[in-house]
């Protein structure tokens, strides 16, 4: 079958349903539903926790144009769905929604062929509903995926405020406006089910999360990056991910490498971008649009357009948004590898120095090991947009350290490693947020990723652990005493594909999290971090030699996800230089801080 040329259709154009699919258990699922109005047709669903089942015919008419029937659904015990749950994200979603897939295809209008999309909540659902191997799906396109422990409510161990205001926005907030504007298009039956006591959740998320500070068999249930939810998953699909979007490449990776063993036909997109980047929508952009419809024209539709011959992992690099807008996007150039990481990218490792530094030469062996001092948690560098970005963190709570400029582009694909050395003065524990940055020859600062760890958290976890990314545990945690002297490795939150060109810098900044990000552990306290021949903070880099650009830097301001702000001077950060705390400190006696062991 060859793809028939888009259409433009209007909202006249189509009929649409609301209603409510009636399941085995006898809960109903409320929908909407879009399709011309004589034919049969392949269909895409989405399937989440907001307003699935009142989405607009504007946001369904990319897929009718294309030739698609849609159906929008919310899931099990929200919006305008019925069900009794214990908690989100258990499996009771996904064989509803498995449910739902067979319902369509049952319909008339239907050929019977389904396939899935949707971005954050609404692309981890999918991995539900295709663990249920429903078998008229035919694929699924999962975006934006973050929801467990490591990627999304924990990262490094440390709790994520802003998805405790998620959980609970999205459980009594967030599906209002759909279920409003339901009944005045006619739906008698809403208010009948949110006052009759057939919706109930009877652990509010937000509250459970909470509960659960480690990674304990509560977090294994309810997470879908496991071999009896994503490892059952045999249907075609495509991943897409940002490589900014909080935690969600880390977890599309795993997913992809370690879970999907039985999927014949897979593909892993990354872009860089923010958590609207990659999904549908007006946020996503249209180069991953184009990718979405390729995959789901050759898969649900039968299209036979080549995309089983491309490579199964996709990187657009420098992906720019001309005026703001991501329905303008252009990539720099695209690469194409067989497997992830690339087995060409080669770790070069750059040591943390003494003197604000990232030298490619070991340190050597120094009397107080080369320590720098800074007060914790009182630095803290924004990252989530320009405004919050230019405002540059209190310097006396930070560590900056910056490369010489590069003689010769340097090109990035992976995640960095972070190997550091630290001590605490007082409390028993510290987080330690890391920002990664590229330092233009004006001094503009661009933030290329994030890290994020709760240094208590220092168990690794050598099965889930690999080449590109350094995993804890979580499962215990070890307090620190103050004074001794711990290394920490940690991973950023996720790879970046970046090219360091000739003339600029990398820039390494160890601070405390905001409390977006959140709350500090541990107490005040003058913490210091080593470099010497004995401890050798570094980091390591996955520098890709064989990379060929194909365009010029992009301008600032372009890249969604990346703030910048304008040239500064560079700024070591830290207290006194360590020679002259010592010094003040024999002459005063006034810090109490205890030497390390």
């Amino acid at each position: 079958m060859r793809r028939s040329q888009a259409l433009d259709l209007a909202e006249d154009d189509v009929v649409r349903d609301i209603g409510y699919v009636s399941t085995q258990d006898g809960t109903r699922i409320a929908y909407i539903s879009y399709r011309p109005k004589s034919g049969r047709y392949p269909t895409i669903l989405l399937y989440d926790p907001y307003t699935a089942s009142a989405t607009r015919f504007l946001e369904a008419k990319e897929f009718l144009d294309a030739g698609y029937a849609f159906v929008g659904a919310n899931m099990t015990a929200t919006g305008s769905s019925e069900g009794i749950v214990d908690h989100w994200y258990t499996r009771k979603e996904g064989v509803h929604g498995a449910e739902v897939v067979e319902w369509i295809a049952s319909q008339p209008w239907s050929d019977g062929n389904v396939g899935m999309i949707g971005n954050s909540s609404a692309g981890s659902s999918q991995l539900w509903v295709a663990a249920e191997n429903p078998p008229h799906l035919k694929a699924i396109v999962p975006t934006g995926i973050e929801d467990d422990y490591v990627n999304h409510e924990y990262i490094g161990g440390v709790p994520q405020p802003m998805l405790v205001e998620w959980a609970f926005r999205t459980q009594f907030l967030s599906a209002l406006p759909g279920i409003q504007w339901r009944i005045k298009q006619g739906d008698t039956e809403c208010n009948q089910i949110l006052k009759s006591g057939r919706q109930s959740i009877k652990k509010p998320f937000y509250e459970e999360m909470l509960k659960h500070p480690f990674k304990d068999e509560w977090w294994d249930q309810v997470s879908p990056v496991r071999q009896d939810v994503a490892g059952k998953i045999n249907v075609p699909t495509l991943i897409v991910a940002a490589f900014q979007d909080y935690g969600a490449t880390a977890e599309s990776i795993k997913i992809f490498i370690q879970q999907m063993v039985k999927v014949n036909y897979k593909k892993l997109v990354m872009v860089n971008g923010d958590h609207g980047s990659a999904g549908p929508g007006p946020s996503g952009y249209s180069i991953v649009d184009a990718e979405r419809m390729k995959f789901l024209d050759r898969w649900v539709k039968g299209v036979k357009n080549g995309v089983e011959n491309d490579p199964p992992v996709t990187v657009y690099w420098e992906v720019k948004v001309p005026e703001r807008n991501s329905k303008k996007s252009v990539a720099g150039w695209v690469t194409h590898h067989e497997t992830w990481p690339d087995p060409a990218v080669e770790r070069r490792r750059l040591y943390l120095t003494g003197d604000a530094k990232l030298s490619p030469d070991h340190p050597r062996a120094t009397p107080d090991d080369g320590a720098r001092l800074y007060l914790y948690p009182i630095g803290v560098e924004q990252i989530f947009d320009n405004e919050q970005f230019a405002v540059e963190p209190r310097s006396a709570g930070v560590l900056n350290y910056r490369t010489a400029a590069a003689t010769s582009d340097m090109t990035l694909l992976g995640n960095p490693e972070v190997t550091i050395y630290i001590s605490i003065g007082r409390g028993d524990d510290a987080d330690i947020a890391l920002t990664l940055k590229d330092i233009d020859p004006n001094g503009n600062v661009l933030f290329l990723q994030s890290g994020l760890r709760r240094a208590s958290f220092r168990e690794i976890d050598e099965v889930q652990s690999y080449a590109d990314e350094v995993v804890p545990t979580f499962r215990k945690d070890e307090k620190l005493k103050p004074g001794k002297i711990y290394e920490i490795r940690m991973s950023l939150i996720g790879p970046i594909a970046h090219v360091v060109r000739s003339g600029h810098c990398l820039e390494l900044t160890i601070a405390a999290p905001s409390a977006i990000m959140g709350l500090p552990a541990g107490a005040i306290s003058v913490n210091r971090v080593y470099h010497s021949e004995k401890y050798p903070s570094n980091i390591l880099l996955p520098i890709l030699r064989s990379a060929v650009i194909k365009a010029p830097p992009p301008e600032l301001g372009q890249l969604l996800g990346q703030p910048w702000r304008k040239g500064t001077s560079f700024v070591a950060g830290g207290l006194l230089p360590t020679h002259e705390l010592i010094e003040t400190a024999a002459e005063t006696g006034s810090l109490d801080h205890k030497r390390p062991t």
